[in-house]
């Protein structure tokens, strides 16, 4: 239930950034989160923007949340985020 707070929150943070930002941002942003680490992440989608220190320490624990989950459900979430990816 914390990780699907979690990545909820991310989702809004990142979509307040502007439509065409958000739009770009988010999946990589995203699959970046599932996949990188959080240095990755780091220089990498969110660049760009000026991180505070509260937001980065947020950022890495939401990091080590989803490193915690299972390789089959990092499989089931990078399979959804290509199928909004798809639609979008």
């Amino acid at each position: 239930m914390k990780l699907a707070v979690a990545l909820l929150i991310t989702v809004v943070l990142c979509s307040s950034l502007g439509a065409d930002s958000a739009h770009d941002v988010v999946p990589s942003f995203l699959q970046t989160l599932l996949e990188g680490s959080a240095e990755q992440l780091y220089a990498g989608p969110i660049s760009r923007y000026n991180v505070d220190d509260a937001t980065r320490a947020a950022l890495t624990a939401l990091k080590q949340c989803i490193d915690g989950l299972s390789p089959q459900h990092v499989k089931a979430l990078l399979a959804l985020l290509k199928l909004l990816r798809a639609q979008a």
